[in-house]
């Protein structure tokens, strides 16, 4: 029986009618200077994602691996929510309500989880092989893979599939999971959250504060904003929901930021750039070990390569 493969359970709140996460990356800064995800692709491997005002724009691809809708490859249709909110903590282009992190990041949307919010290894494997496999009209590939979701189980055919993505330059942001009992001498895993080649993201709530459902262990990475988060909902709508789920693509929104900026510059980057980056300008907590935050609250500081005041 294949390994299964679920969405963290999320908390629906009413508590918030925006993303603070915006100000807590810091994504302002990368903003004022005209970086804001262009030329980055982003696939989003979820429940779906609907068509919604606020992302209409960005999204330049759909798959369907799953058999909601008879199993038609076109169409990705949200029945879950949970898809459509995390695209629009990414990308959110500001139509009406709401931005997201980045913008004017190409969203390729891949649906591997169902309706009742289950999906398995097989089927996740083969949204990634369909992400790294994808080409757009000029030849772009995917830049990076958001896995809000995660399984209990390991799995040595999804690690090598993302090791090898790994090894082609495209980043894999995931959810650290909701198991947390806000302690970190017990450990919660999630896969593949905690594999050592992905990003793995924990949440923070708008105070710093780690959100007690966040799970600990350690390999987490960095933290970002999962508490109470304002995003784009299934049919047409905006709901504020809960987990590492909203934290993951707060990552992937911030990584598309400096590699817009990168690419905009023709500079090439490496994994180990990249993460140089991410981890000499995270925000360290107090009263946190690392296998709470790892190595901190993901923050956008200067641009690579510039000096204060250049």
């Amino acid at each position: 029986m294949s390994t299964e493969v679920v969405v963290p359970k999320v908390l629906k709140t009413t508590h918030s009618q925006k993303n603070y996460g915006i100000s807590i990356v810091n994504a302002e800064d990368f903003w004022q200077e005209g970086y804001k995800g262009q030329g980055v692709n982003i696939a989003v491997i979820d429940s779906g994602c609907d068509y919604h005002e606020e992302l209409n724009r960005n999204i330049i691809d759909v798959f369907n691996l799953t058999t909601d809708d008879n199993g038609n490859l076109n169409v990705v249709t949200d029945h879950y929510g949970h898809g459509t909110h995390v695209a629009g903590i990414i990308a959110a282009t500001n139509e009406s309500n709401l931005i997201g992190i980045a913008p004017e990041a190409n969203l390729v949307i891949i649906k591997v989880i169902n309706q009742q919010g289950n999906s398995d290894a097989q089927t996740l494997i083969k949204g990634i092989e369909l992400a790294l496999n994808w080409r757009g009209k000029n030849g772009e590939k995917i830049d990076i893979i958001n896995l809000s979701l995660g399984s209990k189980k390991d799995n040595e055919e999804l690690r090598n599939v993302i090791k090898f993505a790994v090894s082609q330059n495209v980043f894999i942001v995931t959810a650290a999971g909701n198991e947390g009992d806000g302690s970190d001498i017990t450990d919660e895993l999630s896969y593949p959250g905690f594999y050592e080649e992905v990003i793995q993201i924990g949440a923070i709530d708008e105070e710093f504060r780690l959100a007690k459902f966040s799970n600990t262990n350690s390999t987490i990475d960095y933290l970002s904003p999962g508490d109470k988060i304002f995003s784009t909902y299934k049919d047409n709508t905006y709901q504020t929901l809960s987990g590492t789920s909203m934290a993951a693509p707060q990552a992937s929104g911030a990584i598309a930021l400096l590699l817009s900026y990168l690419k905009s510059n023709n500079i090439d980057y490496t994994q180990e750039l990249v993460d140089l980056y991410l981890r000499l300008n995270a925000i360290e907590l107090s009263g946190y070990s690392e296998k709470a935050q790892g190595k901190g609250v993901l923050h956008l500081n200067k641009m690579v390569g510039e000096e204060d005041g250049s």
